[in-house]
């Protein structure tokens, strides 16, 4: 009998052979990494969309409640304290609330709302206020008010305020030596809360679009015709007509957006590290054109505008508060950052007075910017998406 034995062998990869193969793999994986950057980036933008989408709807149920838009900061006490100006938390001063802590309410955040109002006198006292009476200047102990669950209301971290793409953390920067690019964006004044309170601020990406600049002629604010203007359009009510810091007031009625409610921003992003704080009315708003660069002028609804006064991106000059009254420290840290995000391409999203948002970037032209950013300028301009 006949057997036939086989005397062939299994062949396995030579070295050439699997070199070959972890070299197309780390191809696929170069082609495929840009595209899973790229949807992750998607979906934190569409989450951006949605946290700005929302509070453009806590707006208008403010609005339906109040007839009445909130203000930036719901009182002006730079001007009715005789020039005392805004002071760091752990002061007496009387820093007022921002739009954004008056429209928790509407944002699922009434139980954080009521207890601080409950506990300042339906904030007779600043956020930032000390003391223990509500009817002096500087006084109430606002920031025992702000006591909820063990923590500083300002320092609680709310997560509908912060885009998903931010690089900056979740609180304010108050070093000069983090951040970047470092020593830009930060604010040595809220350490204090920090060094004496336990807890750094919470922040927020978001803030309101004041109007399109700055003015010299209103003493360093910035200018009334941003849906969200700065100061508060009620008067202060006879009964605290002595004690005007002790008055919380809202802003606009909605018929003061003559130039139609789709066409005018009322939110918009900010990567500002340092001041950002979101329950600090003084700090919680932007202005569309470089504060460095002067008071664009409007002639017969066209702006006079440039492409390097779009207050988009920071310099060595873009520091800016309200300047005739805040002290040189202040002036010199400012608000480094406009309109702006970390998202890619340098997209930055927007909250119209109708709810919609829009996707800006920096090379939009100048006068669309001032146009949507105004709520009375009559621009024939407007954003076309």
């Amino acid at each position: 009998m006949n057997v036939s034995i086989s005397n062939s062998k299994r062949r396995g990869f030579t070295l050439v052979e699997l070199l070959v193969v972890i070299a197309i793999i780390g191809t696929l994986i170069g082609l495929l990494l840009p595209a899973v950057q790229g949807a992750r980036e998607a979906a934190r933008r569409t989450g951006c969309a949605f946290n700005i989408r929302g509070l453009g709807q806590a707006l208008q149920v403010y609005e339906s409640t109040k007839r009445r838009f909130p203000a930036a900061t719901d009182r002006n006490e730079l001007l009715s304290k005789a020039g005392n100006g805004w002071s760091a938390p752990g002061t007496t001063a009387d820093t007022g609330y921002s739009w954004i802590f008056h429209i928790l309410a509407y944002m699922e955040e009434g139980t954080l709302y009521n207890n601080v109002s409950s506990n300042t006198n339906k904030f007779q006292s600043g956020p930032f206020s000390t003391g223990a009476s509500s009817t002096t200047s500087g006084g109430g102990g606002a920031w025992s008010g702000q006591n909820f669950t063990g923590a500083k209301a300002s320092t609680i971290v709310l997560s509908p305020l912060i885009c998903p793409s931010s690089g900056g953390g979740n609180f304010c920067e108050t070093n000069a030596s983090a951040g970047t690019p470092t020593g830009v964006s930060y604010s040595s004044e809220y350490l204090t809360q920090e060094t004496t309170q336990g807890g750094k601020l919470a922040a927020t990406n978001y803030k309101a679009m004041a109007g399109t600049s700055m003015s010299a002629a209103s003493g360093g604010f910035p200018m009334s015709n941003g849906a969200l203007q700065f100061t508060p359009d009620q008067t202060v009510p006879s009964a605290l007509a002595a004690t005007p810091w002790l008055a919380s007031r809202a802003g606009i009625a909605p018929g003061s957006i003559t130039d139609g409610m789709s066409k005018t921003i009322q939110a918009i992003e900010s990567k500002e590290r340092g001041y950002a704080s979101w329950i600090d009315g003084t700090v919680a708003w932007v202005v569309a054109y470089d504060p460095n660069k002067g008071v664009p002028v409007s002639t017969n609804g066209v702006w006079a505008v440039t492409a390097s006064g779009i207050n988009f991106a920071p310099t060595a000059t873009v520091k800016y508060l309200l300047s005739a009254n805040f002290g040189a420290s202040r002036t010199a840290q400012g608000i480094a950052w406009g309109a702006s995000s970390d998202h890619a391409g340098g997209i930055v999203l927007a909250v119209f007075g109708d709810t919609h948002v829009a996707q800006l970037t920096s090379d939009i032209d100048p006068t669309i910017l001032m146009a949507i950013s105004s709520r009375n300028g009559a621009e024939a301009a407007g954003l076309t998406e």
